[in-house]
């Protein structure tokens, strides 16, 4: 079950999803902050960088200049801070506790080389054993590609581990559902990638074609 009701490619939900958030996030910074005010701040700002450029060489008229330019950034800071607030609230609480509920990873903890994991809402016995994984019929040396219910799944292998000494996170295959598969490769993500990968790369476009029509200066 996706997330945007009658929508039934997840490439097309997480994308719909992305603007969405995006939406409501230029929302914030429209109606929370001064537009005019962040407008004239940030060309205030741009003109002190230029005089600074300009005044390298005379180091008090130099520190003067930066004085007011640290004065004007702490001014739009302040600006940024209830939307920011209120994205990373956003964030923390609606954004990923939705996508994760639709679109996250499946685990299937391994003891004495096997597991079980619920994988497009079927339960699947998992083996791991001479580095490869057996699920569904197949076996894989991880990190690999598995297609399971008709969903494409990326599936790794997580050794058992003990994050700062006080954490114990037992040895698992964890299967991430991909999302999209792209033309190149992106680095840290390669050509295929999960929601969290495809919801940042929808969700800079969307931002930018909100900006522009709300005319935010922030």
């Amino acid at each position: 079950m996706g997330i945007i009701p009658f929508v039934t490619m997840p490439i097309i939900d997480v994308f719909l999803f992305s603007g969405l958030m995006a939406f409501i996030l230029s929302l914030s910074q429209k109606f929370l902050v001064n537009q005019n005010e962040a407008k004239r701040v940030k060309e205030r700002m741009a003109s002190l960088n230029k005089e600074m450029k300009e005044k390298q060489n005379d180091k008090e008229a130099y520190a003067r200049i930066m004085d007011d330019y640290m004065k004007e950034n702490s001014g739009l800071m302040r600006m940024t801070m209830k939307p920011s607030m209120l994205s990373f609230v956003l964030f923390i609480f609606l954004f990923i506790p939705t996508l994760e509920h639709a679109y996250g990873d499946q685990y299937a903890q391994i003891a004495e080389g096997m597991g079980n994991a619920t994988l497009g809402g079927v339960p699947y016995a998992v083996a791991f054993s001479d580095g490869k994984v057996a699920v569904a019929g197949a076996q894989c040396a991880p990190t690999c590609d598995r297609r399971i219910e008709n969903i494409d799944w990326e599936v790794r292998h997580e050794p058992a581990s003990t994050a700062l000494f006080l954490f114990h996170t037992p040895e698992r295959i964890v299967f991430s559902r991909i999302i999209a598969r792209l033309p190149i490769a992106l680095p840290m993500a390669g050509e295929s990638v999960s929601w969290t990968g495809w919801y940042l790369i929808s969700l800079i476009p969307f931002v930018m074609l909100f900006r522009k029509i709300m005319k935010i200066s922030l």
